[in-house]
């Protein structure tokens, strides 16, 4: 980072912020998008735990150019207090308004956006400030923790409209946050009370499996504790984030590949809080369609009747290898792989296998020139023989690669992995029966790969699984903890925890950023928001960038 007279050279944790917001693309002239979100205490922990204590606090302010801001733990602004008109007006003018991110990222070095970065409360005058916006306020800030599992609940601001902060800030800030923290404890207590209340009303029954989930809570009935792994418990909280007050029948894949009926309701007044009543379902157990040892995905495929052409489509490692497989089943095949082809003088390998008796399975034919292409094409109008081409989704093909797909009766999109995050569970016991078959993953382990992008899909899962299994067994252990996977797979579970809405507009932007390389700049540009939205909207996400 170039220093200079404007540098806050002298503190190393200011220097370091502003190197973060350099590098996260902001610029000190920027002036960052500001859209105010409505943010109702009624579906908000921490704001209906600070409520009270800020009430309380706002008398104490009266008259004075002084400001209370209060962000969640995703940097989102959800609770104001302002001692006067003055100091209101100069907060809304610098985007202190209910809903927007004062993430790093985004806002650059703030009071509510750096603790968060260094867990600590830090106190930041007004020339350190990274954005010129903020250079007429100075701020103290410390995190919120929740005293039973210390996790980050929001950030605790108080601001002057002065040059350097008042040395009382501190002292002031850390007993408002105390206060805040006692009561999220005394909600906390009153939230796991309902949900086990809920759950002794069902639990004696023996006919079904109950399990209710809470806050920092798992209760399980002796049948659900026999038919349920670990794993599992990571797919009931994803069901758990996305309830909504009516009540939710679904089908679910167990671990063990068992299929269940799942009956799920809200917990009412445990904020989050669910009860789960499961039952064995009637369908076979799920089968892993292979005929020997192999370190390909698992990709269960409809069997096949009635066509004589397919396409299997899918981000690579969605596992096209297998359901091409699967699909010409006992069958003779010969397989020619696309890019074995480019440059190699093998061209004739198509056009000779075209004209024998053998299925043919043609991998990645988006790699074809447009010899092979014709041929393909001549090939399947002729009605010759059975043809299945495997190539990524329709919407990344060119045009005569999606007209050849699009002449096969039968196709297979395999959708990617992110998008079967309650699937993972499933996926995982599988994968392990075939390269560890000793191996179980533990719950918390399971927890953590809910929450990452799986960008190499079913492949890259695969070999996470395996190097977790190594590292566990090199412990002596069968079970797979958080600490056995790769360390960057050791990450929080926030991302399946989303709203239903939320995971959809996170897969939205991951898909974005994909497309465009990791490129924010043009990734906003394809969303048709701002950069600096883009940078708010993927630290509030979890998104790993």
């Amino acid at each position: 980072m170039t220093t200079g007279s404007n540098s806050p050279v002298d503190r190393p944790v200011i220097a370091q912020s502003w190197r973060r917001s350099q590098m996260s693309g902001l610029h000190p002239e920027d002036s960052p998008d500001v859209r105010p979100v409505s943010i109702s205490a009624r579906d908000h922990p921490l704001l209906r735990a600070a409520s009270p204590v800020l009430d309380e606090v706002a008398h104490q302010l009266a008259d004075s150019d002084t400001a209370i801001l209060l962000v969640d733990s995703d940097a989102r602004l959800v609770s104001r207090t302002f001692g006067g008109v003055r100091v209101e007006r100069v907060m809304e003018s610098v985007g202190a308004v209910s809903g927007v991110g004062f993430a790093e990222d985004a806002m650059g070095t703030t009071a509510l956006g750096t603790p968060l970065e260094i867990r600590g409360g830090i106190t930041i005058n007004a020339s350190e400030h990274f954005l010129d916006q903020f250079k007429a306020i100075s701020c103290y800030g410390r995190p919120i923790l929740h005293p039973v599992s210390r996790r980050l609940e929001g950030i605790i601001c108080m601001s002057n409209l002065e040059q350097t902060v008042n040395p009382l800030f501190a002292p002031f800030v850390d007993r408002i946050a105390g206060d805040i923290e006692q009561r999220l404890l005394d909600n906390s207590r009153a939230r796991q009370l309902a949900v086990v209340e809920a759950f002794q009303r069902v639990a004696p029954r023996r006919d079904v499996a109950v399990v209710a989930i809470g806050d920092d809570l798992l209760l399980t009935n002796a049948l659900a504790a026999d038919i349920l792994a670990s794993a599992d418990f990571g797919t009931l909280r994803a069901v758990a984030a996305d309830l909504g007050a009516r009540e939710r029948s679904t089908k679910m894949t167990l671990s063990s590949g068992n299929a269940v009926d799942l009956i799920a309701n809200q917990v009412p007044g445990s904020a989050g809080g669910a009860l789960f009543r499961i039952r064995p379902s009637e369908f076979s157990r799920v089968v892993v369609p292979r005929k020997q040892p192999s370190s390909d995905p698992v990709v269960p495929v409809a069997p096949r009747t009635g066509w004589t052409h397919a396409a299997v489509t899918g981000e690579p490692g969605t596992g096209r290898t297998s359901a091409a497989s699967e699909l010409v089943g006992d069958r003779s095949a010969r397989v020619i792989d696309a890019a074995g082809l480019l440059g190699s003088g093998r061209a004739g390998d198509l056009a000779t296998a075209l004209g024998a008796d053998d299925a043919v399975v043609v991998e990645n034919v988006h790699l074809l020139d447009p010899v092979g292409l014709n041929a393909l094409r001549a090939a399947i109008l002729a009605g010759a023989g059975t043809v299945v081409l495997t190539a990524p989704p329709i919407a990344e093909l060119s045009s005569p690669v999606a007209a050849l797909i699009s002449l096969c009766p039968k196709r297979i999109d395999l959708a990617p992995l992110r998008r079967r995050s309650t699937e993972i569970p499933a996926l995982a016991g599988q994968v392990l029966s075939r390269v560890a078959p000793h191996a179980r993953l533990g719950a918390a382990a399971g927890e953590a790969l809910l929450a990452c992008d799986w960008p190499g899909n079913l492949t890259e899962l695969t070999m996470v699984l395996r190097t977790a299994a190594d590292e566990a067994g090199r412990r002596g252990d069968t079970t797979i903890t958080v600490a056995d996977l790769p360390s960057q797979y050791q990450t929080t579970a926030r991302a399946h925890r989303l709203s239903g809405r939320d995971r959809a507009e996170r897969a939205a932007i991951v898909d974005a950023m994909s497309a465009c390389a990791g490129n924010k700049v043009h990734a906003a540009k394809m969303l048709g928001i701002s950069r600096s939205t883009l940078y708010t909207r993927i630290r509030a996400l979890g998104i790993d960038h």
